[in-house]
């Protein structure tokens, strides 16, 4: 890369680059910086005139970085992570962890060892005023990319974004469910074909997130009416209209346990080779990490680390 002449580099203009870099297009890194697509094309361009490089290569389909803007990006972490560590290294970081934290999580996370590792972070570290904040699954990563979030909980398709640290906290299978004024409430013996026709409800995240696009796979296989009569991001509301008699709805199984207990809720098959989704919990990169976000990691790679994977397989068929 040239020599940029960093001492009159716009730092500003730089750290709206790492949010660039890591968003999806201009219109994506407008909403994360609460800026308006035309703030946020003009500071792209500004830093590209600067370095005397095109950074990000954009069109109507295309939207990645150059090798430049590659190089720049990597240059552009170290600094933000330095900048970071600057209070430790004069000082100013205390030995006692305090301040204010923030986990943003999907609906509805059910998860001993999410349990277990909340618990132990708070009798470690009791003066952390810790926000549990409940977002939809691409909100919750995009809010720990741009240090919104010091760790999210979500639902993840896709865990080979190097920008962010992902870890396997449990792996969920859903299962089809209908409440109590359903025709189909209460049958025994029934086959995926009984299920055709019949309304249902579905999650507003499943044509964006890779992890629930099975959903729509099992909805289409047990041939349901493609028209969703109610759709939410957040569980609960899901559970509410299927219990309600909008329609048949998908839910992960270990979650609805005590409500086909209760006889709020039916289970349908198929009951084997159901969908399956990875809930990971997700920080930024070590260098990144406040002191905070890396001793959440700490104690929650700790706890995952107690069992294997395959015990972390929550609603695998049973029938």
């Amino acid at each position: 890369m040239k020599d940029i002449g960093f001492s009159h580099l716009d730092w500003n203009l730089l750290r709206s680059f790492v949010t660039i870099a890591q968003s999806s297009s201009i219109t994506d890194a407008a909403q994360r910086l609460c800026l308006t697509q035309p703030a946020v094309s003009g500071s792209l361009k500004r830093l590209e005139e600067q370095v005397g490089y095109r950074l990000i290569e954009r069109s109507s389909t295309m939207f990645e970085l150059t090798e430049a803007g590659r190089a720049l990006l990597g240059e552009a972490l170290e600094i933000t992570a330095t900048v970071s560590r600057l209070p430790a290294s004069l000082g100013e970081a205390e030995k006692v962890l305090s301040g204010d934290a923030t986990i943003v999580l999907a609906s509805h996370v059910e998860s001993p060892d999410f349990d277990a590792a909340l618990a132990t972070f708070h009798q470690r570290h009791p003066q952390v005023r810790l926000t549990l904040q409940v977002e939809a699954s691409r909100e919750g990563l995009a809010m720990v990319a741009a240090k919104r979030a010091d760790m999210g909980v979500c639902v993840v398709g896709d865990s080979n974004n190097m920008q962010l640290d992902y870890t396997l906290l449990f792996q969920e299978h859903f299962g089809l469910y209908c409440g109590p004024t359903h025709p189909l409430f209460g049958r025994e013996g029934l086959s995926v074909s009984d299920l055709e026709g019949f309304s249902s409800v579905g999650y507003l995240a499943e044509s964006s997130n890779r992890a629930l696009h099975e959903l729509t796979a099992l909805r289409q296989r047990c041939g349901l009416n493609p028209d969703l009569v109610g759709r939410s991001h957040n569980l609960e509301e899901i559970k509410r209209m299927v219990i309600a008699g909008f329609g048949i709805g998908p839910l992960p199984v270990h979650v609805v346990e005590r409500d086909c207990a209760a006889g709020r809720l039916w289970r349908l098959p198929p009951y084997e080779s159901t969908p399956q989704a990875g809930v990971y919990f997700v920080t930024q990169p070590a260098p990144l990490r406040s002191r905070i976000a890396e001793e959440l990691h700490r104690i929650f790679t700790e706890q995952v680390e107690t069992r294997p994977p395959e015990d972390r397989v929550y609603g695998r068929s049973v029938l």
